[in-house]
This record gives C-alpha cells, structure tokens and sequence, in this order.
C-alpha cells in the first residue's frame, strides 16, 4: 500500500508539472501572436484568423489553469507521500513487534485504517506498478508481465492526451502563420474568405 501511495504521489506531480508547463507554453503562442502582428511580418493567415487562435489560446490558458488549480495535484501528491511515509512507519513497527512475540494486530489494523482514510486512495494502474517493481513478492513475467506494463504505460498516458494536444495545435498554428508550415493554411484562409 506504501509503494501504491508513492507510485501516485510520483503520477500527480508529473500532471501538475505538466498541465503547468503545457499553461505556460500556451501563454506564451498567446503573447507571440500580437508580436509577430505588431512586427509588420507576412503571416500566412489573415487578421481575423490570428484573432481567433488568439481567442482560443486564451481560453486554453484559462480552462487548464482553472483545471491544474481545482485538481491541486501538488496538495494530493504530497498527501499520498505522507501516507506512504505513515504505513512505512507502521511497517517497520509491526515488524518490530513481530520480533518480540504477537503484537496487537487489532490495535495495528486501526491505526492502519487511520492513517488511509486521511487520504485518497490510489489508482489501479499504481497498483499495477507496485506488483512489477516488487517482483520479491509478485512473480509476474512474460505476457503477463508486458500486459501489465502496457496497461499501466495507457493508463498513465491519458492524463497528457488533452494537453499534447493543445500544445500541438498551438505548434501548428504558429508554424502556419509564420509560413513554415502549411498544414491547416488553406482551411483558414477558406473559412476567412480570403
């Protein structure tokens, strides 16, 4: 349960650092628009379609940023490392006790039961990582263990879909008004009139 704990502490600080950086980026394709304006280049794409992308930067900024502040993965990650730190203590308490003869396993249950309900709880997918990395305990190999690889790769990969994707039409908005690229060119300048 320790290792599941950290496994999503590790996965919430990878989102918040993301979604933040992906903010960050998405603010500055929202600058660089009216600088490239303002500096008298030859864009590719009329006013009216600069104006536009311009607009949705700006409510891409908004959207992850109300999005990256409600979710406070920064404030869930550091809970799930402090439980995790609480069931190692416990842990290493039980093992003690094991030692010197039968502990109060009641006493130990409750005050597990105690230190998990302060938060949340971990994803399947940190389970699944848990298993592979403690192969002392789970003896997972071959297709199994690839299965359970790929499952945990999908599952920790849908978080970053929306913002790669954000960031890559950002990316080819820019390259299309600076004329590097083509890609989307011929359908803004259709649906500008131009």
């Amino acid at each position: 349960t320790a290792k599941c704990r950290y496994n999503a502490s590790i996965r919430l600080k990878r989102i918040g650092r993301y979604t933040f950086m992906t903010t960050i980026v998405l603010s500055l394709g929202l600058i660089l628009a009216p600088v490239l304006m303002v500096a008298n280049l030859t864009l590719a794409y009329p006013t009216q379609v600069v104006n536009c992308i311009q607009i949705f930067l700006a409510v891409a900024v908004l959207v992850l940023s109300v999005v990256n502040a409600t979710a406070g993965y920064d404030t869930r990650a550091h809970l799930l490392n402090e439980c995790g730190d609480r069931i190692k203590d416990l842990s290493r308490e039980l093992r003690t006790e094991l030692q010197g003869g039968a502990p109060d396993l009641k006493a130990f249950n409750s005050r597990y039961a105690e230190i998990t309900t302060d938060s949340e709880m971990h994803s399947r997918s940190d389970y699944a990582l848990a298993r592979l990395q403690a192969s002392d305990v789970y003896n997972i190999t071959g297709l199994g263990r690839a299965w359970t690889r790929a499952s945990v790769f999908v599952a920790e990969t849908i978080p970053y879909l929306v913002p790669t994707a954000m960031l890559a039409s950002e990316a080819i908005f820019i390259l299309d008004m600076l004329g590097v690229t083509g890609v989307l060119t011929p359908y803004m300048r259709r649906l500008a009139g131009a």
